[in-house]
């Protein structure tokens, strides 16, 4: 009988973990350096790049400065890291077509990196479909030395 009690607290932990990560949000490791100097995910070594702390809670209601992490428009198995430069209804001009003008759909977002030598970014793949949002990035979990709430 204690092996089903243990089972069942196991469960039922393993539920509430799944479920707080899916309500309220979860780590995850930055990767690559499209987002320096804000966020740093260009080491070959994991503990040395920044782990953010991406909440679940209010996606949809993002404005320019918001840092959000989503599936990329191009591969659905990668997920990027950017911040939202342009909401809906307001025009862009991205950087590779400056004679271009781009009118941000309903509920799409403009996303570009901080890091303008580094792009993988709405100038390349367009507009993003608030679908494809996980979440939005709040904090720098680690390393602890760079601990901070990210401001818009």
């Amino acid at each position: 009988m204690g092996i089903v009690k243990l089972a069942m607290k196991g469960a039922l932990g393993s539920c509430v973990v799944f479920t707080f990560f899916d309500v309220v949000g979860y780590p995850a490791q930055v990767n690559g350096n499209s987002m320096q100097p804000t966020l740093e995910g260009g080491s070959a070594k994991w503990y040395k790049r920044d782990f953010v702390w991406l909440s679940t809670w209010d996606l949809y209601k993002c404005s320019p400065g918001t840092i959000l992490s989503f599936i990329s428009p191009r591969d659905p198995y990668a997920v990027h890291i950017k911040r939202v430069t342009a909401v809906e209804n307001q025009i862009v001009t991205p950087v590779s077509h400056p004679d271009w003008k781009t009118d941000i759909p309903k509920s799409h977002y403009w996303m570009e990196g901080d890091n303008p030598e580094n792009r993988n970014d709405s100038n390349i793949y367009g507009p993003v479909s608030a679908s494809l949002v996980k979440g939005r990035a709040t904090h720098i979990i680690w390393p602890p030395s760079r601990w901070q709430r990210l401001q818009k």
